[in-house]
């Protein structure tokens, strides 16, 4: 598929990143002083300095998100290196790091942390249309860190390609403070959009302080949906009217944090935070009845969707001289209700007999996941070249669906009662998956010569469920239930070597891994001869095994020039073993299966210049080559084709410029490019959807602020108005090949932003 505004700036970020060479870590900086900017990251469990990591590691702090104008995933993802991000809409969201992409399997293949708590997709989550994670709002963070390559050993069996590790602002008991602040825009479409956030910080004695935050977002629509025209599927009935602007978007939330210092080494965090979405539509256009220039639908009923998210989280620790201990005890609680017209599938699968006209018909489906996860840590702050870290793990997913497509009387009159009383379909799926794992990692450095550190995590995963189907689609009543049992071991081995305090080498070798799980068979009635062309045994269309992969870098850490110039980088190689592959049927159902093997290599580079006081110019770019390592049987997947989803470059250049304008008033300027390759959407060549291209953005802010007070600034973004395809959705029902949604960008949006603080 084509986009609008193909951008041509790619061989400009080339350019820029061609000047430099080496390292890995465009990062937050948290120390005014110009070309002297010291990071510091918890992306190995313990406070360091981003510069001494010998990890590929990207920071962002709260200035940084702010000036970027980043609020959800998808616009982090234009800003890291070898962080893709597919992006359905809000929450729907696949992460996709180094190229292991796979819209496959019960976990994602990118670990996904609020703090300690996981949040990535599993289970029946992991089942949704874009196999989507939860957006937290990107407001009151001290921080993101985004960990690429495997993180096995610290963060569980997720982590294959990366993590990436939201962490928020903790309350301060030294002082009170109070924040509120709003944005105003427009976007070319659509209409007005609102966001307005708040924070409040409370010392109520010098041992305890509260932090409660919260916000609220609207956003117009951009998007039009028209009835589908009765007698012709692949078109729309403009006499039937339309409804404009159906994709909104209005999400709340609220944290709350309360921290206790029990004694001067012992603290008790809980927190609970409540967010939920509510989408008017979805955010994706159909083909061929819409396009890039033309974004409508055509579907005959409305589409909403909800998402209901809980976290609960109490972290208590205690800090002794040589260690500290932690436990983190989480709940999080997720529920999605989604809304999906499904008249064009019918009037696919029942026409011409008994169906002889599109008749507007919805499947409805409830998604919900309740997760405990138990971590017991301990981290040693010794004096001396030796350090360890170690820790309990226990994760449990409790993950009840269901999904239907209802029958009603006006279906039956309209077409006289063709199945016989037999509803079209009806499905359940109760799952549940445990996990239990000891991890520890230690380091030894020999002054001069090397840093070692090796670890290892040992994990068993549980996982049951029972599945049961109905109706004419289903081809009758089906029931189904399997358990399986994964047991490993996750090894890594980092040698490090620092020339000076500024530059520094090292190599990994590290494995990640993700469990197998229980499959989604496709009904032998309906897709029996599409099944069978794949060769699979009976008991792997009920089951999955588990896919493990080795990660090979080097990579590299230095800074220039008094500290002015920062260069990161790091090249890899990764061996991926019996991946877990969706294979979308001819009959249009979905099967999950081990397919041989893939291989990704490529790079990231990071570079960060302050020539002068107060301007600082910022270039990073990824390049991965993540391609199968053998063909698919009864697929149009062959050796050597490109994994999905996976552009094969992305760059970010920006500038910023700072200065004092009048007393303690500071003004700045900002411009961001990124710039991405294509990917391929599908394996199969001869399908319109194939492929997708890739797109440029620019953005520009310009603000005035003045400490501890008042910020403001003028911002537009996607200057442009680039349109271009961000995903394409998998159905909840079916996707029929003649026709497909597609997932785009926002257009082009102009706003204002106020901020005050007490």
């Amino acid at each position: 598929m084509k986009s609008v505004g193909v951008s041509s700036y790619g061989g400009l970020a080339a350019v820029l990143l061609g000047t430099a060479v080496g390292g890995t870590a465009l990062a937050a900086e948290d120390n005014s002083t110009p070309g002297v900017q010291e990071v510091v990251v918890t992306a190995q469990r313990r406070t360091e300095n981003l510069q001494t990591v010998p990890l590929s590691v990207t920071a962002l702090d709260s200035t940084n998100i702010e000036r970027m104008g980043i609020t959800s995933l998808k616009d982090l993802s234009r800003e890291v290196p070898g962080l893709n991000v597919v992006s359905s809409g809000p929450g729907q969201n696949i992460l996709i790091m180094r190229g292991i992409s796979s819209t496959a399997g019960t976990t994602a293949t990118v670990g996904y942390y609020l703090d300690d708590t996981p949040i990535q997709a599993s289970s029946n989550a992991a089942l949704l249309s874009a196999r989507g994670v939860v957006d937290p709002a990107l407001f009151d963070l001290a921080r993101v860190e985004v960990l690429r390559g495997p993180q096995g050993t610290l963060y569980g069996s997720s982590s294959m390609g990366g993590t990436v590790k939201y962490v928020t602002t903790q309350p301060d008991t030294t002082r009170f403070s109070a924040t509120v602040g709003s944005q105003i825009s427009y976007t070319d479409g659509g209409g007005p959009n609102l966001e307005t956030t708040g924070t409040l910080n409370v010392p109520i004695t010098d041992s305890i302080a509260g932090r409660l935050s919260a916000f609220y977002r609207h956003n117009d629509g951009f998007i039009d949906r028209y009835n589908i025209n009765p007698n012709n599927y692949l078109a729309v009935n403009p006499t039937a009217g339309v409804v404009r602007n159906v994709n909104t978007e209005n999400t709340s939330g609220v944290r709350a944090v309360v921290k206790i210092d029990a004694t001067s080494n012992l603290s008790i965090t809980p927190s609970l935070i409540f967010q939920e979405q509510r989408l008017g539509g979805p955010f994706n256009f159909d083909s061929p009845q819409g396009s890039f220039g033309n974004l409508i639908q055509a579907r005959d009923t409305a589409e909403p969707t909800t998402q209901k998210t809980w976290i609960g989280n109490v972290t208590v620790r205690e800090t002794l001289p040589q260690f500290e201990l932690l436990s983190s005890t989480s709940y999080y609680d997720r529920d999605i209700v989604i809304n999906e017209d499904a008249s064009n599938v019918l009037y696919f699968f029942f026409s011409p007999v008994p169906q002889n006209s599109v008749y507007p018909v919805s499947m409805h489906g409830d998604y919900r996941n309740k997760e405990w996860t138990q971590e017991l840590r301990f981290t040693s702050t010794f004096e001396g070249p030796f350090q360890a870290t170690g820790g309990l793990f226990y994760h449990y997913v409790q993950a009840p669906l269901s999904s239907s497509i209802a029958d009603t009387p006006g279906y039956q009159a309209a077409f006289g009662d063709p199945f016989g009383g037999e509803i079209i379909y009806g499905g359940t799926r109760n799952a549940s998956l445990r996990e239990y794992a000891v991890y520890g990692e230690a380091s030894y450095d020999i002054p001069d010569i090397v840093k070692i550190t090796a670890g290892v995590r040992g994990f068993r995963v549980d996982q049951t469920f029972l599945q049961t189907g109905e109706g004419v689609l289903n081809g009758g009543s089906t029931i189904n239930g399997s358990d399986s049992r994964d047991t490993g071991a996750n090894p890594k081995v980092t040698l490090a070597h620092s020339f000076s305090g500024d530059d520094m080498v090292y190599v990994t070798a590290s494995k990640g891994y993700r469990p197998g799980g229980p499959n989604n068979p496709a009904p032998a009635s309906v897709c029996g001869p599409d099944v069978q062309k794949l060769g699979l045994s009976e008991s792997q269309l009920t089951q999955y095994k588990s896919d493990h992969l080795w990660n090979y870098e080097l990579g590299g850490k230095s800074r220039w020039l008094d500290r002015r110039l920062t260069v990161n980088g790091a090249v890899y190689y990764i061996d991926w073993t019996a991946v877990q592959q969706q294979i979308v049927l001819g009959c249009g159902f979905n099967i999950t299966a081990n397919f041989g093997k893939a291989s990704s290599k490529g790079g990231e580079l990071e570079v960060s210049y302050v020539p002068v006081d107060g301007l600082t110019l910022t270039a990073s770019g990824s390049y991965t080559d993540a391609t199968l390592g053998n063909a698919i049987p009864g697929s149009s997947a062959r050796k050597g084709d490109r994994l999905t989803d996976v552009p094969r470059w992305s760059a970010a250049i920006s500038g910023e410029y700072e200065r004092t304008v009048m007393g303690n008033t500071s003004g700045f300027a900002r411009i961001d490019f990124t710039d991405r390759d294509g990917a391929n959407a599908l394996y199969d060549r001869t399908s319109p959807y194939y492929h997708y291209d890739g797109f440029g953005l620019m953005n520009l802010r310009i603000g005035l602020e003045t400490p501890a007070a008042w910020k403001a600034s003028l911002y537009l973004d996607n200057v442009f108005n680039k349109i271009g395809e961000t995903a394409l959705p998998v159905a909840i029902a079916a996707d029929l090949p003649t026709t497909r949604r597609i997932a785009v960008n926002t257009p082009r949006t102009v706003g204002v932003s106020l901020q005050h603080q007490f």
